[in-house]
Formats: structure tokens, C-alpha cells, sequence
């Protein structure tokens, strides 16, 4: 009956004696240590180590400065709103674990909400997070664990760990927030509360005990954090390129493998395995998209009612949309390609006409261009095309007025990147800061319409073609749009799938730079596919 026992009893404070202090050259005490509040913070004037995280040897070092970055900027934003009060404190809440329905397992391997780990990095679940908006000081909040845990656990991080691994100043439990946010003085408490404009799912504002004993503010602060993620710093975008160089050596090692007769979800292993073994990528950014054939046509293909099941067939166009994480920044890149390495005429003529789409959106991409301008850019260039192979007739501009192109392509061109695939800041009215001022920018609420875009936003740009019997029917026989489908060239084409091609780029100042690198052109696809299968993948010769 132990089990009992531990699950009732109340968790005690950590023992500090012998706890270690970080001491100076000069054998001066460097972090203090309140014992009646059980706090640790650094020491005013202390030289502080700045950590990094990685995951071993070979992979990228990504400093705490990151994240101490952004929550200098979120502050300085803040500070410039209209009615801001000194003394006031930004309040975060971290992720916790979820279990398994009715079982005592995690649903799956815990990782960190977003917004949360942007401002602090922190990888455990349970802790929240406060920021004194005047200084931009960080104080972490961490859940007490009973010594019983350290069996299943591991070892109980002392709060000198926390401040130093995450480059924070002081560090409590989270049963204190009340406490502390009043012995500092918090005049208002900013917390985060509004919708994702892209998801269209909303955010509930955190709560904690005696939370009634402060002015809280649930509108202010949401806005500006989106904002904040939507413009990266350098230090993030150095993350994304990482994570998107690893994704392309894995979208190359599955080109390479590929051959008729594997499954579908062996593909996905593939790219899996090897953002895991060479780039530490343990999560993806999503779950892969992997059909081949006429299931490329699935815009989501490899959830649960498209399992990555089927078995690819000689002759097969094949359409992966797959992408890595690594320290919660992620990726998104589609390659499309024949799974036997020739392409046919009609895959040759669709798949030429979706990357020079792709590239004309690309060459006009610039700072101070609006998405609006992108979306007209890529679509009218995809019917351009379309008209140009003889699958529709007409003036492109009536044929756009018409909405044709959403027979063809029935999504997006494009979305923001960072630590969600589609991430943040898409479709709404938000702040957004330059260098020297903060500036207010009309976001439409459609898809990203009005946003002019600016230096450090990363995003992807996804031309498709695609021929589904569902689209394609009830454009040929509408009034408006059936005039301009040429059916019996359409037919040739039915029963292939489709084509995507997805590039990230980051602006810069004066354009964008593609910072995917893969073979694009059909004859960079066949070349490079003719080339054997690397060695490192164990499982090969088992299709």
C-alpha cells in the first residue's frame, strides 16, 4: 500500500542544505537564496553564463538569448501601448502533459505550447512563467515534485539549475505566484486571450490563486505577441534554416530510397529517421503527408481517415509534405516526383506548370509587397499556365474573376513559419514594430491579404494543380466557369493527382532568399534520382 501513501501525501519543499551555489573567482556568492520563500534569483550585477540547447554532437547550438530577445521586444512593445502603468507584469502559462484517455500514459511525448516556449525556451510541462514589463526580468514558476518522483523521473532540478539553464532571473514554485507578483509590486498583470486568425481557436486567459487581488488586462497583450512571432529575430531564423536544411536531406534520402512497391508509410519512417539520427529532430511539425498516385489529389493526406496506407504503384506521382522540429521551430516542404524517377508527359507538363508558378511568385516577392499581391501573383500565373498546356481558354483575368482557379488549386499559396506550421499572425488586425517605432498594420482576415511583408518573416510559398473529380465536374458544367474548361484535355490528366511544390523563404532587405534546397527543375528530379540509395537507411533492402 506505498502507492497509497505517496499519491496522499502532501508534496514537501526541497532541502536546501548543501544545495550547490555558483561562486565568483573571488569566492563571492552568485545567486542568493531566500529560504523562507524558497526562491533563487541572481545576484544584482553578476556575470550570468548564457546557455544553449542542443541535442549533441553535430547539431545546431541555440542560445537562451533567443528567447531573453523576444521577451525584450514583447516588452517594449507593451510599454508603448496607450494606458500602460509602470510595474506591470506580463503572465504565461506553460503546457502540461495530457494523458491517454482513461489511462495513466501521456497522450504523446510532451512538448512545449508555443507562445510559452518563444518567451522562455523551458522543455517541461507544468511551469508558468512571469516577465516585469519594465525590465524585461524573467521569473520562472515550477512545480514542486515529491522525492517518490525521482525513481520514475529522474533527479529533482533545484531552482539554481532552472535559472541558469534558461537564462532567467529568479525562480519560485508555482503554488507562489500570487505571492510573488505582489511582493514585486505588480500594479496590472497582462494576460494572453484572443483568437488564432488562422485556426479560428481561441486562447482562454490563465488563471492562478488570488488572481482577484491584481488589475488584469485579457486584450492588450495578445495582439503584440502575435506580432512578435510573426517577425523573427535573426537568432530564430538561424533556427528555421537549420531545421529546413535537415528537412531537405531527409526529402532527399527519401527520393533516393522510394522505388514501386513501398508503402506509404514507409516513406514517412524514412524522412522521420533521418531528421532524428542526423539533425536531433525528435517531433515533426506535423504529421507527414505521403500519398502517391491519384490520393495525392488529398490536400491533408495522412490523418487518420488517409493513413499513409496504400501500397505505391509503378508510374506513380508521388507528393510528400513533410517537415522537422527542433527546439520547437519547425518547417514545411513539399516535393512532388515520379516514384520510378521519369516523368511522364502529362506529370511533366503539370508539375513544369506548378514550379513556374511557384517561380514567378518568388521573383516578386519583397519587403513592402502584400500577400493580396502574392495570392493575385500566384494564381493568375497558374491559370497563365493552364491556358498556355491547353487545358482552359480564355482571358486570364475572367477566368480569375471567376474563381477558375480554385478548381485547380483549392487552398492557399502560402502561411507564416516558426514554432507552428501555420503559425501565428495570418489573418488579422495586430501590431507589428519596426526597429525605431511601433506602427499598426491592417491584416485581412481572409488570408494574410493586407499584410505588407517585412525583413525576417519566414514563410512558405505552395502552388498546386490538382485534378479532382469532385472540382472538376461542376466547373465543366457551370455557367461561369464551364466556358472556359477544355474537358477533353482535363481528361487526360484525370486520375494523376496532383503536384505541390512548397519553398520556404525569409524575407530580406531587399527581396526573399529560398532557403530550401532541393532538385526542382524535372531534370534535376530525374538526375538526382538516378543516383542510388544511400547506405545509412538499415531497412532498404526489406521492400
Amino acid at each position: 500500500m506505498d502507492w497509497i501513501y505517496s499519491w496522499i501525501t502532501p508534496p514537501q519543499p526541497l532541502n536546501f542544505e548543501g544545495d550547490a551555489v555558483s561562486l565568483n573567482s573571488a569566492g563571492e556568492t552568485m545567486l542568493s537564496l531566500d529560504f523562507e520563500t524558497e526562491a533563487i534569483s541572481l545576484k544584482s550585477g553578476a556575470p550570468k553564463k548564457v546557455n544553449d540547447f542542443h541535442m549533441g554532437p553535430g547539431t545546431l547550438k541555440v542560445s537562451m538569448l533567443l528567447h531573453s530577445e523576444a521577451r525584450e521586444n514583447l516588452c517594449k512593445a507593451m510599454r508603448s501601448t496607450e494606458g500602460y502603468k509602470g510595474g506591470s507584469f506580463l503572465y504565461f502559462e506553460g503546457g502540461k502533459e495530457k494523458k491517454k484517455f482513461d489511462t495513466d500514459r501521456n497522450y504523446t511525448i510532451f512538448r512545449q505550447e508555443s507562445y510559452f516556449h518563444w518567451l522562455f525556451g523551458v522543455r517541461e510541462s507544468g511551469c508558468s512563467g512571469a516577465v516585469n514589463c519594465d525590465t524585461a526580468e524573467a521569473i520562472l514558476f515550477i512545480p514542486r515534485r515529491d522525492e517518490e518522483s525521482v525513481v520514475w523521473k529522474g533527479p529533482i532540478r533545484s531552482q539554481s539549475w532552472f535559472i541558469e539553464r534558461y537564462n532567467v532571473e529568479e525562480c519560485f514554485y508555482v503554488d507562489q505566484i500570487s505571492s510573488v507578483l505582489s511582493s514585486r509590486g505588480a500594479g496590472k498583470v497582462y494576460l494572453m486571450e484572443g483568437m488564432n486568425r488562422f485556426s479560428y481557436v481561441s486562447t482562454t486567459a490563465p488563471t492562478f490563486n488570488y488572481m482577484e487581488m491584481f488589475e488584469v488586462d485579457k486584450k492588450t497583450m495578445y495582439p503584440l505577441a502575435v506580432a512578435g512571432r510573426v517577425r523573427k529575430t535573426d537568432r530564430e531564423v538561424d533556427v528555421i534554416k537549420y531545421i529546413t536544411k535537415i528537412t531537405c536531406e531527409g526529402h532527399k534520402r527519401v527520393m533516393r530510397s522510394v522505388r514501386p512497391g513501398i508503402m506509404e508509410y514507409q516513406v514517412s519512417s524514412i524522412f522521420m529517421y533521418y531528421c532524428y539520427k542526423f539533425g536531433g529532430g525528435r517531433e515533426m511539425g506535423y504529421i507527414p503527408i505521403c500519398p502517391s498516385g491519384d490520393r495525392s489529389k488529398i490536400l491533408h493526406y495522412g490523418g487518420q481517415s488517409a493513413p499513409n496506407d496504400f501500397q505505391i504503384q509503378d508510374g506513380d506521382m508521388c507528393l510528400f509534405d513533410m517537415g522537422g522540429e527542433y527546439h520547437c521551430y519547425l518547417t514545411d516542404i513539399t516535393t512532388s516526383f515520379p516514384v520510378n524517377g521519369r516523368f511522364t508527359e502529362t506529370q511533366r507538363t503539370v508539375y513544369n506548370i506548378v514550379l513556374e508558378t511557384m517561380q514567378d511568385v518568388v521573383n516578386a516577392i519583397k519587403p513592402g509587397y502584400t500577400w493580396r499581391e502574392a495570392r493575385r501573383q500566384c494564381y493568375k500565373s497558374l491559370l497563365g499556365y493552364l491556358k498556355r498546356e491547353g487545358l482552359v481558354v480564355g482571358e486570364v483575368q475572367e477566368m480569375y474573376d471567376a474563381k477558375l482557379h480554385r478548381v485547380f488549386m483549392p487552398h492557399g499559396i502560402g502561411h507564416f513559419i516558426g514554432c507552428d506550421v501555420h503559425d501565428v499572425g495570418g489573418q488579422a488586425s495586430y501590431w507589428c514594430w519596426s526597429d525605431s517605432e511601433v506602427k499598426h498594420v491592417d491584416w485581412y482576415d481572409d488570408s494574410l491579404e493586407w499584410c505588407p511583408l517585412e525583413r525576417n518573416m519566414v514563410m512558405t510559398i505552395e502552388p498546386g494543380c490538382y485534378f479532382n473529380d469532385v472540382l472538376l465536374d461542376p466547373a465543366i458544367q457551370d455557367e461561369k466557369q464551364g466556358k472556359f474548361m477544355v474537358a477533353d484535355e482535363i481528361s487526360r490528366y484525370r486520375g494523376m493527382g496532383g503536384v505541390r511544390i512548397e519553398e520556404v523563404f525569409v524575407i530580406t532587405d531587399g527581396g526573399c532568399q529560398v532557403i530550401s534546397d532541393l532538385p526542382r527543375t524535372v531534370e534535376e528530379v530525374e538526375a538526382f534520382m538516378s543516383n542510388p540509395a544511400p547506405s545509412d537507411i538499415p531497412f532498404l533492402d526489406t521492400f
